[in-house]
């Protein structure tokens, strides 16, 4: 046989052998994987056979990273404050008429016996609610002044509130209970007690000057202006002194007992803009400038007599 010719039939029958290899290839790659379901398999979780026949981990991921965008921003909502006061109402009152009490302390202490000049701080401290309970709102003697002779507008239930002598209880007691209701006062200071025992010192009438208290004068030794041979001094060089030791503007005065004349009124009308005098009267003109109406509180005061003092007592309408 030629070589040519048996190299021939050589390379047929090497073709026909790798096409069977083909074919058999093919019918091995359809048939499913033992204990595979062909129903249930995902492509994904096929794993190839390793040389030990051991399953060789693969992680595939299912689907691709989704594509994040810029975040919205959100306004948020308006919250109320939890502590939202409203508006403090103002009225219009004045020129010369205008409604507005004023009360008179001195001590604010127990005392041993009875004394009308003395309230007790679980009396002062009820009367202080009862005032905030009717929607009262302390305004300085300068405002109740202005607001005499101009006119203009204050809170719709008005109050100042006083305290003679300059007792050092007035520190002590009263003040801590009025920071707590929020209200301020006006202090009637008797110069010549300034830094002596029982009342006052400078530094403390600062403290409450700059608490926002008014300060005014009760005269230089607390005499009667109607008998006293010094008025010069108890009405003028009083407020020149406490001016000088306080470093404040005193611009108000308090007659000692409530005591005066006409005399007494044109000197003091010459160095202060309106003066305290003693009643129980609510409403204050231009005409009482230097005599205001003035309402003592005293020991034993309960809130109803409380309440009989004042024009309005009980709860503002919402």
């Amino acid at each position: 046989m030629p070589v040519c010719y048996a190299a021939n039939i050589k390379m047929k029958i090497r073709n026909i052998l790798f096409t069977l290899f083909l074919v058999l290839l093919s019918a091995c790659s359809a048939t499913p994987l033992a204990g595979v379901d062909s129903n249930n398999v995902n492509p994904t979780q096929i794993q190839p056979i390793a040389a030990t026949g051991t399953p060789v981990p693969v992680i595939i991921p299912t689907s691709l990273p989704t594509l994040t965008t810029a975040p919205t921003v959100l306004t948020p909502l308006p919250v109320k404050p939890v502590n939202d006061v409203p508006a403090l109402q103002m009225v219009r009152q004045g020129p010369d008429k205008v409604i507005c009490p004023i009360l008179l302390y001195h001590r604010i202490a127990t005392p041993s016996k009875a004394d009308p000049y003395y309230v007790t701080p679980t009396e002062f401290r009820a009367q202080m609610q009862a005032l905030k309970d009717w929607g009262y709102t302390t305004i300085s003697i300068a405002r109740l002044v202005n607001v005499i002779r101009f006119g203009g507008k204050l809170p719709a239930r008005p109050i100042v509130i006083s305290f003679d002598d300059g007792d050092i209880t007035v520190y002590t007691q009263a003040y801590p209970i009025m920071q707590a209701f929020g209200f301020k006062a006006v202090n009637y200071v008797v110069a010549d007690y300034v830094n002596t025992p029982g009342y006052m010192n400078a530094d403390q009438l600062k403290e409450l000057s700059a608490a926002g208290w008014d300060t005014g004068s009760h005269s230089l030794m607390h005499q009667d202006l109607t008998t006293t041979k010094q008025l010069d001094w108890e009405v003028v060089f009083s407020r020149e002194k406490l001016e000088k030791l306080l470093d404040v503007t005193v611009d108000t005065f308090a007659y000692p007992f409530g005591k005066t004349n006409d005399d007494i009124k044109g000197l003091v009308a010459k160095h202060y803009t309106a003066a305290m005098g003693l009643g129980v009267y609510v409403t204050q003109r231009r005409s009482d400038l230097y005599f205001l109406w003035r309402r003592p509180v005293g020991l034993g005061c309960d809130v109803k007599t409380f309440a009989s003092y004042l024009p309005w007592n009980t709860p503002p309408e919402q």
